[in-house]
């Protein structure tokens, strides 16, 4: 009897427990969708140490994407994934963070792990298409790009027709794919005569403006926060009339010491001159995928 007591209590502390755990979930998602992402992570931390499995790593996942930690982002897709093998949506959300963190192998092959389990993932296409496009490899993002097109992904069209009718490549155009190193000229960036040239990137316009800023890393390996307060005028033979733009990113971070610091970045996509870090902060160690 007292053994049956024993675990009758056990199963319903277990079955209170996986009810908790899910309204902790359901109060995390409702508070990502109106925005409050860091608040929502709280949840979903709370959640997951009830009881962790897929449908909660999953939303953490994309709630460390949305802040673009993606370090963690790839940690809680892969436990996703290790719960539910045929995950395809976390399959394709690793490999957009993979991406971010310049594995871009290891993206690939999310991706393509992705199309296994369901052969007419529009998005998995895409995505793919944007990588294979980044390393140079334009047959294979060709023939994703129209396959994603095929199975009704409206802005694949445009890549489509750019595959079929190239268009002249412009001097600004370079892929974006890891930075060269940490500048030494302390106004590198940090001056609106001393632009960054990120130049455009084959897979976008603006697509190496923010490859640049997702792959910075401060003082303590962590991305750092930033967004564009403005924009000033920059003469470039490569902008339309010659008249091109700079944009002034705001940038927040953390030392060496753990000190919060604040600056202010001047960017432009109309020349290019592989970018580098600005001094005090460092670039993103690629990682390694499978």
């Amino acid at each position: 009897m007292k053994s049956f007591l024993i675990g009758s209590l056990v199963f319903f502390s277990s079955v209170l427990h996986a009810q908790d755990a899910k309204s902790l979930l359901d109060d995390g998602l409702k508070k990502a969708q109106a925005g409050q992402v860091r608040e929502a992570l709280t949840s979903f931390d709370q959640s997951i140490a009830l009881k962790d499995d897929y449908p909660v790593r999953q939303s953490r996942g994309m709630a460390y994407s949305l802040l673009r930690r993606y370090e963690d982002a790839v940690t809680d897709f892969t436990k996703a994934i290790s719960f539910k093998p045929d995950a395809k949506k976390s399959m394709v959300s690793r490999g957009i963070a993979r991406k971010k963190l310049a594995d871009y192998r290891g993206a690939l092959s999310d991706f393509s792990a992705a199309l296994k389990v369901d052969s007419k993932l529009a998005e998995a296409y895409y995505n793919r298409a944007l990588v294979y496009e980044l390393l140079g490899e334009t047959e294979k993002a060709c023939s994703d790009y129209k396959a994603a097109f095929a199975q009704g992904m409206k802005p694949a069209e445009l890549k489509v027709e750019t595959c079929t009718n190239p268009l002249p490549t412009p001097p600004n155009r370079k892929p974006l794919l890891q930075l060269a190193g940490t500048a030494t000229d302390a106004k590198y960036g940090t001056t609106k005569a001393t632009p960054i040239k990120v130049g455009t990137s084959p897979a976008g316009e603006y697509e190496n403006l923010t490859t640049y800023l997702d792959l910075l890393r401060d003082g303590q390996n962590k991305p750092v926060e930033y967004k564009k307060t403005g924009s000033l005028p920059y003469a470039s033979s490569n902008a339309p009339n010659g008249k091109g733009t700079i944009d002034v990113v705001e940038i927040n971070y953390r030392d060496t010491k753990n000190v919060a610091k604040k600056t202010t970045l001047y960017l432009t996509i109309f020349d290019f001159e592989a970018p580098k870090a600005p001094v005090g902060l460092k670039s993103v160690v690629p990682l390694t995928g499978k």
